[in-house]
């Protein structure tokens, strides 16, 4: 039996922002989960019991025992790393176990770890088809593949026929709550694992780190008899443990409160202590305590479909634009949410399920019993209606409504018309029902229509006065109409990810407008060529002059572009607009980079930049003096362009977390200038045309990733001894003139994974005469690209 130990609570949202949301099971260390070493070494055990054919094992166990963590644990091994050629992991509830659908996203995965394409015509394929490509793909390798929360034995019934029997050794582990589907996929093996609930002396060990964080050996002494009748009525749960002890963590070792829950939850369990009991009263004393305000920010999240993520910009934009996020001391609107995030991820009650390349934290999951309990809750207080397929009673007053599922048939929307926000979220709506219902609903906050089948934006959104947020991200939509400008309270706009490369003048009447997102997200990585195609990382969109005097209310604004009608106009008024916190600028040649580096001087609050230069060869004129004041908080910069020397102002950045110099052409050791950044973490250098590079003594003590890529001249990389104590990933891409490991890589201790790919064959090959330099990395992998795809091998 295993479960999760984190840092503890907080008692109020500012102290609560203070804990770093990224920890969550799946990113946990080991000594950081009780109860693990027996389960995992049985598990291991299993794995390694055979060595060809198919393994099935099963984790068995009633939600919040912990099943996640423990099979994480044993899926991030060295051992397992090391072993197998492919690593592949399905959330099988996410898809609510639609076969084709995990069929269609293992396809998906098992390609983009080989950093492939999925095959042309995926989603049109037959179960039979798609079943057939994997077990061609897997028959000639060794592969482990983790289907984690299984509700239905349809599923893997299904499954199991896509996975060869015979060849080489294929491991399949199964996490389900149903024993018969667990003992049904191992009636081979018989290896079913039934975890179990925490002991006595682990049920201690958990809650006293969670609800002690400071001290967690023992509580006070006047704590103690509360501390034990506590973990008496938690059973050995870890769920009911963890967030138990993140509630009362909050209380400051309080006796009064201390000894009010104690009374409460036994309160509650009087009539019975069966387990559906026990997780509604911890659940329900958790909710109780929280402040008002998170109350409605909690219960809100019964919009997201069970089993999905939870978006972390998402949320904290329907938070701001539906009114439930105050400002403290004139703080900003998503700053403060994004502390409420903080506040709700401190007492366990969401964790973080993804993280952007930088470690920022992408989206959150709420466990399945947690949802079940805001659902409920949620509906009672009729915060949200929430439509997930076939047809239903709706409440008399419908004030929020999330469509979760495909609409097939008419709505009835006579009790739509105190409708305030309208919400697609893994749903589908034909055009002429997404019209009709705004037809009726005129009072309409919040318009989220992502991936809603549409070209064009319906007239009636343009009458919807009091519209403060509209999202048509993932649409096909392709410009955006003059009368925009009747959306006057408009305060949020998201066109990501559509075809709109043009915005009106109009644009401009929208004095409200804090967040304008245009254009095409994008992430450089290598992926289905061996060389990054400047052309390929984004598309931006042209603003009319004067945006610098009229939306002077924007926090987030890209992708713009720098150039138009050889003017540097834009460039200039984008100083105006002081309140920036992102800003994506593309297409900037040479002779904006003065005036860009004026206006960016003025924009002291920004934390994000990206700066992507109008071709691969133009150079980046970005060496010009900041103001004395600097840019105090940028954390994330991106400069997509030719540099050949690294602008003086960026040493100065103290909150650089992250990096990344692409196509950069720099001619000098870059490393010189930034090795001092206090806080940078990730770092990304590509094309920089030096000689070698030189990682000296005491510097870049924070790092933690860093990525070479395609520095086609550098013949050699050192490493002093007391550089990069915290680096746990490196990758080195395209370096072709590289004859031998970095000298001093046996220094770096924490480095867990080294990736080689694009390298010289007689890299490889002194690689593995001097193995033993790389002995304590515990994932070691080398990267081929041949025939318009990647192979890769483990040292």
């Amino acid at each position: 039996m295993c479960a999760i130990m984190d840092q503890g609570s907080s008692s109020t949202v500012s102290e609560a922002a203070e804990y770093d949301g990224r920890g969550d099971a799946l990113f946990l260390e080991e000594d950081e989960v009780v109860g693990i070493e027996k389960p995992k070494k049985q598990l291991l055990k299993w794995i390694g019991s055979k060595d060809s054919g198919l393994e099935v094992i099963s984790v068995v166990g009633t939600g919040g025992l912990g099943k996640t963590t423990l099979v994480k644990k044993v899926f991030d091994d060295a051992s397992v790393k090391s072993y197998f050629d492919h690593h592949v992991w399905v959330t099988v509830s996410d898809y609510k176990d639609n076969v084709k659908h995990v069929l269609v996203n293992l396809i998906k995965k098992l390609m983009e770890e080989i950093k492939e394409s999925p095959p042309q015509g995926l989603q049109d394929m037959s179960i039979d088809d798609m079943r057939n490509f994997i077990n061609e793909f897997l028959k000639e390798s060794k592969y482990i593949i983790v289907l984690d929360d299984v509700w239905k034995s349809e599923t893997w019934e299904t499954l199991r026929f896509a996975l060869p029997k015979k060849g080489k050794h294929g491991c399949i582990v199964i996490t389900t709550r149903s024993s018969s589907i667990g003992d049904g996929a191992c009636s081979e093996t018989n290896h079913v694992y039934n975890l179990q609930p925490l002991s006595a002396k682990e049920s201690e060990e958990l809650f006293f780190k969670k609800a002690f964080p400071r001290n967690s050996s023992s509580p006070p002494p006047y704590l103690t008899e509360f501390a034990e009748n506590i973990l008496k009525r938690c059973g050995g749960l870890p769920l009911a443990i963890v967030v138990i002890g993140g509630l009362l963590a909050t209380k400051k070792n309080k006796r009064e409160e201390w000894e009010m829950f104690n009374r409460s939850l036994s309160h509650e369990l009087m009539q019975g202590g069966n387990l559906d009991r026990l997780w509604k009263s911890v659940f329900s004393l958790s909710y109780n305590d929280l402040p008002y305000y998170l109350k409605y920010c909690f219960l809100y999240l019964s919009i997201f479909p069970e089993g999905g993520l939870l978006l972390r910009n998402q949320i904290i934009r329907l938070w701001t634009a539906e009114g439930y996020v105050q400002s403290e001391n004139d703080e900003i609107l998503e700053e403060v949410a994004e502390k409420y995030l903080n506040h709700l991820w401190s007492r366990n009650l969401i964790q973080v399920a993804q993280k952007y390349g930088d470690g920022e934290v992408k989206a959150f999951r709420i466990h399945d019993l947690l949802r079940d309990y805001i659902t409920s809750k949620s509906s009672e207080h009729n915060i949200v209606t929430v439509f997930n397929g076939g047809k239903k009673q709706w409440p008399n007053k419908i004030r929020r409504l999330a469509i979760q599922n495909s609409v097939n048939f008419s709505l009835d929307t006579n009790n739509f018309e105190h409708l305030r926000s309208l919400l697609l979220l893994n749903g589908d709506m034909e055009m002429g029902m997404i019209k009709e219902v705004l037809r009726r609903c005129r009072l309409l906050k919040v318009l989220d229509l992502r991936g809603a089948p549409m070209e064009s934006i319906p007239d009636q959104v343009f009458k919807l006065y009091h519209l403060k947020l509209l999202c048509l991200r993932d649409t096909r939509v392709k410009f955006i109409p003059k009368s925009i400008k009747y959306v006057r309270n408009l305060e949020i706009l998201d066109l990501c990810d559509t075809d709109v490369t043009e915005l009106p003048v109009e644009i401009l009447e929208l004095r409200r407008l804090q967040f304008l997102w245009v254009g095409r997200s994008f992430y450089v990585n290598y992926g289905s060529t061996n060389k990054l195609d400047f052309d390929d990382i984004g598309q931006s969109c042209r603003v009319p002059y004067d945006i610098g005097s009229c939306l002077l209310c924007l926090q987030t604004l890209a992708y713009l572009e720098a150039d138009r009608d050889g003017s540097t106009k834009i460039v200039r008024e984008i100083g105006m607009l002081t309140q920036l916190r992102f800003l994506g600028i593309h297409k900037v040649r040479s002779e904006h980079g003065k005036d860009l580096c004026t206006s960016v001087a003025n924009l002291t609050n920004l934390r994000i930049l990206t700066i992507r230069s109008i071709e691969e060869g133009e150079k980046l004129e970005l060496d010009y003096p900041l103001s004395s004041t600097g840019l105090p908080f940028l954390s994330s910069l991106y400069l997509y362009g030719c540099l050949e020397k690294v602008p003086q102002w960026i040493p100065s950045l103290h909150a650089l977390s992250t990096l990344s110099l692409m196509w950069c052409k720099l001619r000098e050791d870059a490393l010189n200038c930034i090795q001092n950044l206090a806080n940078l973490r990730h770092l990304r250098i590509h094309e920089a045309c030096v000689e070698g590079l030189s990682f000296k003594a005491h510097g870049f003590l924070k790092l933690e990733t860093l990525q070479l890529f395609e520095l086609r001249m550098m013949k050699w990389v050192i490493v002093e001894k007391g550089s990069l104590p915290f680096l746990k990933d490196w990758d080195l891409t395209g370096c072709t003139l590289l004859k031998e490991l970095p000298q001093g890589i046996e220094h770096l201790t924490n480095l867990q994974y080294m990736g080689f790919h694009d390298m010289p064959n007689e890299y490889r090959e002194r690689a593995v005469e001097e193995k033993r330099r790389l002995a304590h990395v515990s994932r070691v992998r080398f990267g081929t690209f041949r025939d318009g795809s990647w192979s890769f091998v483990a040292l």
